[in-house]
């Protein structure tokens, strides 16, 4: 993220953002050394602590862990070093843009372009088959990360993979929000619903790339909500469930109205798992009402909905326990899942994947990496790719920025790896490393050749909202 006046690296004569976490001597990505407690300078990277780095070791703080805000916990992370505090006109401080260099991406991972963005996670996102659209989206640090007070973003921009640029999108007609139903329809990307601070909303409006213009989506039928269910079946968006909802209904782009579905089986939920299979839209758990609110349960059963036929069907019982947040991708065959969490102090690391034309869930093999929620998972075409997310460290206690929701005295800490699944042959191998830092709720999208990864949710001294970003490319 922007700062103050750049500090310069003493080695390369170039500007950076970063300095030593042992001396405090500008560095740059292609010096910089990551250790334990941050980035070093090449003369103190194995040299014993002193000064400042004594006070390095592990920070317990508190932050936001799972959709919905569902979660608030306390984040655990050693210490990066910033160079200045930002300046940049955004809510709240940036987390420390650092990129990963020349010598942090090995073989696959290249860093992107600086965005014109805040940093941010929650975030509205697309794959426009040229472009990555980012809109909206929740920017907080520190004390101001509980969802229920953070900052939310009203702006967007498109970032190029093949000029490795970004571009400002248009000012939307929407006030700031997170959480909304989201799609892209092959010409737009519709935005509907999600929350600004503590408030659901109902409104929405679509975005044109190739014209960089918004519109205004006509009125609902559907009460204010945030994280309802939302998928493209290639004529209209369905939008189901949400924030104490039931309901769902169909948008239509091309005549720019609504119809209300029929009534399905299931019980309220938010941040439940969907996908559209070319003939049903695929639903599975989800939490009844807010985790972080007293009584609130993930929810284990799931439902299909035919809109040709205006109809619904329950799903057969999963393997898996009910969770929220976890990895989940259609393969145009099944739809994958894997991690997540059931609003305990707990993660999983297991998965299974359901069939829709049997009827029918399967385990699947365990993973190489440990167990998470929040991490970002695409599919490429033949594999779910997936990286970072938020995994259990030690329990902040005494913590250090307020308390806990009922329920939840864990830890939770930010993760920096990743790894693909086969479903065909049932395998998974893990990713190459990177020096991005490590992070939960990022955006992203498999652009064709490679899987991007922009902001998201990190710690250094608190909890932040990043702005950097890679790609990585098999």
């Amino acid at each position: 993220m922007d700062g103050g006046a750049p500090l310069v690296c003493v080695r390369h004569k170039t500007e950076t953002r970063l300095s030593c976490a042992e001396c405090s001597t500008p560095i740059c990505p292609k010096c910089a050394v990551k250790t334990p407690v941050g980035f070093k300078c090449p003369d103190h990277a194995t040299a014993p602590g002193r000064g400042r780095s004594r006070r390095a070791g592990r920070q317990k703080l508190l932050g936001p862990l799972l959709l919905l805000g569902l979660i608030v916990g306390a984040l655990t992370l050693r210490q990066a070093s910033i160079s200045k505090p930002a300046t940049f006109p955004c809510p709240a401080r940036a987390a420390p843009d650092v990129g990963i260099g020349d010598r942090g991406g090995g073989l696959h991972w290249k860093e992107l372009a600086r965005s014109p963005l805040c940093g941010r996670f929650y975030a509205s996102s697309a794959w426009t088959g040229k472009e990555l659209l980012v809109w909206g989206g929740q920017n907080c640090a520190g004390a101001t990360c509980p969802p229920d007070q953070a900052p939310r973003m009203a702006d967007g921009a498109a970032y190029n993979p093949s000029s490795n640029a970004w571009r400002k999108l248009a000012k939307s007609p929407l006030v700031a929000r997170d959480r909304t139903a989201t799609v892209w329809t092959g010409k737009e990307l519709l935005v509907w619903g999600g929350t600004s601070q503590d408030q659901p909303l109902a409104d929405g409006a679509a975005y044109d790339p190739a014209r960089d213009a918004w519109r205004a989506v006509a009125p609902s039928p559907l009460g204010p909500r945030a994280e309802p269910v939302a998928v493209w079946t290639g004529q209209a968006m369905i939008v189901w469930g949400g924030t104490d909802a039931a309901d769902g209904a169909a948008y239509d782009p091309a005549a720019n109205t609504w119809r209300k579905l029929a009534a399905g089986p299931l019980e309220p939920r938010e941040g439940a798992t969907a996908a559209w299979t070319g003939k049903e839209v695929v639903i599975w758990s989800g939490a009844s009402s807010s985790l972080s609110a007293s009584g609130g349960v993930a929810l284990p059963d799931g439902a299909a909905y035919d809109p040709a036929k205006d109809s619904w069907r329950r799903l057969s019982a999963s393997p898996l326990a009910a969770r929220v947040a976890p990895s989940a991708v259609w393969t145009g065959q099944e739809l994958v899942i894997w991690g997540g969490n059931p609003g305990r102090p707990e993660v999983f690391a297991d998965g299974a994947a359901y069939n829709p034309a049997t009827d029918a869930w399967r385990r699947i093999a365990s993973a190489p990496v440990a167990a998470r929620a929040g991490a970002l998972a695409v599919w490429n075409g033949t594999e779910m790719v997936l990286w970072g997310g938020l995994g259990m460290g030690e329990p902040a206690s005494p913590p250090t920025r307020g308390q806990p929701p009922p329920g939840f005295d864990g830890g939770i800490v930010p993760l920096g790896d990743g790894a693909t699944f086969n479903p065909a042959t049932n395998t998974w191998r893990r990713l190459e490393r990177a020096t991005l830092l490590a992070r939960g709720y990022a955006t992203g999208a498999w652009d064709g050749q490679g899987f991007i990864i922009w902001g998201g949710l990190v710690s250094v001294d608190s909890p932040a909202s990043a702005a950097d970003g890679a790609r990585y490319v098999p």
